[in-house]
């Protein structure tokens, strides 16, 4: 993991956050599904870099208002776990990263294209 690829998906957080927070309740409202799949990979990602793979935590049901405060609080703590750690070398030199910043930022430009 670089920081040049967190810097990527802070951008991409950032873009998310501003289309979630700005558009009318009645659009937010229709991309709530959509929002919640990219909520889960921020919530698991973020879990696995916490060194807690378990299943228990659950996303909560947010009315459209809330959608835009949950993505943001969600892709910062991921942010902070993923600059926060270093990934662990495995045998023969490969290095596996619990962060997988590709998968985040592909979850976030995939919401973003969905938005309405």
């Amino acid at each position: 993991m670089t920081d040049a690829a967190l810097d990527e998906v802070e951008r991409e957080l950032d873009r998310v956050v501003d289309r979630l927070n700005s558009m009318p309740l009645v659009k937010a409202e229709s991309a709530t599904d959509d929002t919640i799949r990219a909520a889960q990979v921020l919530l698991d990602r973020t879990r696995l870099l916490a060194g807690d793979a378990s299943s228990g935590a659950a996303l909560p049901r947010l009315g459209p208002q809330g959608l835009g405060a949950m993505i943001a609080v969600l892709g910062r703590d991921y942010l902070d776990a993923a600059r926060a750690s270093s990934p662990p070398a495995e045998p023969a030199g490969v290095v596996s990263d619990p962060a997988d910043p590709d998968s985040v930022l592909d979850a976030l430009v995939r919401l973003r294209r969905l938005l309405p």
